[in-house]
C-alpha cells in the first residue's frame, strides 16, 4: 500500500503526480477554471512502481494495522461480493489470539456481513489437497511456516511459525549475492528467479561443466562451487582449501574471479543509461548491425556448426554451463518516456530494443529467407546505416508491452537455494514431525509433505 496524500489514508497504487504543459491562449483564461485547475498538476497511478511502498506485514506478523485494514477494505472492494455474504478469512500461523479478536470485530462493524470465519492456513491448505494429515510447508516471502496437522488438527507444540531467511526473498538476496559482480541488480535477480531457467537441482548432482571425478560423493554441489567444500558444515573443506588456498566464488572467506568479466557483462549493460546520455542512435545502429552479421554468419556457417549448436539446444537446463532469459527493463521504459518522445517514437525505438521481439522477427526472417533460397533467389545480408536517428518500422512490427532484454547466466542460477536456506527449512521440518506426540503418525507426516507458497514456486524446489 501507498500513504495517500490525505493523511491517515492508504492507496493500492503509487499516485504520481504530472505537471500539466502550459496552454497557449490569445484570450485570458476564466478565473473559475483557474480555481479549479488547482496547482497545475495531473495525477496518475502507476500499477508497476514499488517506490514509497509500505508493507503491512513482515515476516507474516501485522506491524502496520491502518495499512493492513486499507488493504482488507481494498480486496474487499475488489471482489465486491453481494450484500450480506458470509466471510471466511485465512490467517497466519504467527498470529495471536488478540489479532483474531480485533479482526472479528473490523469484519462485522464495517462490512456488516451476516457470518464470520477464521481458518489457519495449514488446515486449509490439508483441506484443498484432501489429507487429513500432512506436513505442511508454506514458503513465502519473507519467512517460512512448518505445521504437522493430524486429522485435521494442528500440533501447536513444535510448530514452526515464521521461520525467517527461508523464502522466496531470501532467494532473491542469494542470486543477487552470487550475481553482483555481474552488474545483476535486484530485480533482474527476481525475474531470473521466477524463470524456466532457475532451478534447484537434487543433492549430489553435479553442476553442469565440471568433471564426475571432482564432483563424486558431493552431498552438497552448491557448497562446492561457492566454498570449495565437498557437502556443508565443518570438515567438508578440500586439501587446497585446508592449507590456505581462498576458493573462488562468493561467500564468506572467498574471492571472486574479476578476471575475463568483461564479456559476460556485455549482456547486462546499463541500457537506461545510455538513452539518458543521448548516445540512443548509437546504440540502435549497433543493435542493427549485429542483427546483420548474425544472419550473415548462420549462412556462412557450416552444417557441422549447426548441428553442435541444435544439439546444445536440445540438452535440458541442468546440463547447460550457460542459458539465457528475457528480462523485462522497465526502467528502460521509463528512460524512454522521460525523453520527451511521442507514442509512436516509443514503440519504434521499443521493437528495436525488445530482444524478444526481435527474436520472433528473427525466426520470421530466417524461415522467410529459407523459402527464397528454395526458390533459387538467395537474399544477401544488408549492412545497416552508421547515421540512425530514431527507427522507423512497419505499422503491423508496432511494439507494446514491456521491453525484455536477452540475458545470459552461468551455473549460478542453480544455487538460489543455497547459503543455508534448505538447510533450515529441512531443520524446521524435522523439529516438527519429531515434536509430534503420536508416534504412530510421524511416518505418515513425512509421506504426506505439502509444499507450497510463491516462495516454493522455483524449480526443483518441490516435485512437479
Amino acid at each position: 500500500m501507498f500513504p495517500a496524500p490525505k493523511e491517515g489514508e492508504w492507496e493500492p497504487y503509487k499516485i504520481r503526480r504530472r505537471e500539466k504543459k502550459p496552454v497557449l491562449q490569445e484570450q485570458p483564461l476564466d478565473p473559475q477554471a483557474l480555481s479549479n485547475d488547482g496547482d497545475n498538476a495531473d495525477y496518475e497511478e502507476d500499477p508497476v512502481s514499488e517506490d514509497g511502498a509500505v508493507w503491512p506485514m513482515t515476516d507474516g506478523r501485522i506491524t502496520n494495522w491502518s495499512c493492513f485494514l486499507a488493504l482488507l477494505n481494498h480486496v474487499y472492494n475488489t471482489l465486491n461480493p453481494p450484500f450480506h455474504t458470509p466471510i471466511l478469512l485465512i490467517t497466519q500461523p504467527c498470529w495471536t489470539q488478540k489479532d483474531h479478536e480485533r479482526l472479528t470485530q473490523y469484519f462485522f462493524e464495517k462490512f456488516k456481513m451476516p457470518a464470520f470465519a477464521l481458518m489457519d492456513a495449514a488446515t486449509a491448505t490439508s483441506y484443498a489437497y484432501g489429507l487429513s494429515t500432512a506436513t505442511v510447508v508454506d514458503v513465502g516471502f519473507g519467512k517460512a511456516d512448518v505445521t504437522a496437522v493430524s486429522e485435521y488438527v494442528i500440533h501447536e507444540q513444535g510448530r514452526a511459525s515464521a521461520v525467517s531467511k527461508c523464502g522466496g526473498e531470501a532467494m532473491t538476496q542469494r542470486l543477487l549475492e552470487l550475481l553482483n559482480a555481474k552488474k545483476f541488480t535486484r530485480e533482474m535477480c527476481e525475474q531470473l528467479k521466477k524463470s524456466g531457467i532457475c532451478e534447484i537441482l537434487p543433492p549430489g548432482t553435479p553442476l553442469p561443466g565440471t568433471t564426475g571425478a571432482s564432483v563424486e560423493g558431493m552431498a552438497n554441489p552448491a557448497a562446492a562451487a561457492s566454498t570449495g567444500a565437498t557437502a556443508s558444515g565443518p570438515g567438508h573443506r578440500s586439501t587446497a582449501g585446508a592449507l590456505g588456498e581462498v576458493p573462488l566464488g562468493p561467500g564468506p572467506d572467498t574471492e571472486v574471479d574479476i578476471q575475463g568479466q568483461d564479456d559476460d557483462n556485455e549482456g547486462v549493460l546499463d541500457v537506461a543509461s545510455i538513452v539518458t546520455s543521448g548516445n540512443m542512435p548509437e546504440y540502435i545502429a549497433k543493435k542493427e548491425k549485429e542483427k546483420a552479421d548474425r544472419a550473415a554468419a548462420k549462412k556462412k556457417g557450416s552444417d557441422a556448426a549447426a548441428a553442435a549448436q541444435a544439439r546444445q539446444l536440445k540438452l535440458p537446463n541442468s546440463k547447460k554451463d550457460r542459458n539465457t532469459f528475457l528480462y523485462e527493463d522497465h526502467a528502460l521504459l521509463d528512460a524512454l518516456k522521460d525523453k520527451n518522445l511521442d507514442a509512436q517514437q516509443i514503440s519504434d525505438a521499443s521493437a528495436v530494443l525488445d530482444e524478444g521481439h526481435a527474436r520472433k522477427q528473427n525466426n520470421l526472417e530466417q524461415a522467410d529467407g529459407a523459402q527464397q533460397t528454395s526458390n533459387g533467389e538467395p537474399q544477401s545480408a544488408t549492412e545497416p546505416t552508421s547515421n540512425v536517428t530514431w527507427p522507423t518500422l512497419n505499422t503491423q512490427t508496432r511494439h507494446s508491452g514491456p521491453i525484455r532484454r536477452e540475458i545470459e547466466v552461468g551455473v549460478e542460477r542453480f544455487q538460489a537455494a543455497g547459503g543455508g536456506i534448505l538447510e533450515r527449512i529441512a531443520d524446521s521440518v524435522y523439529r516438527t514431525i519429531s515434536s509430534v506426540e503420536e508416534i504412530n503418525k510421524r511416518s505418515e507426516l513425512w509421506d504426506s509433505l505439502i509444499i507450497v507458497g510463491d516462495g516454493a514456486k522455483t524449480r526443483g524446489m518441490h516435485p512437479n
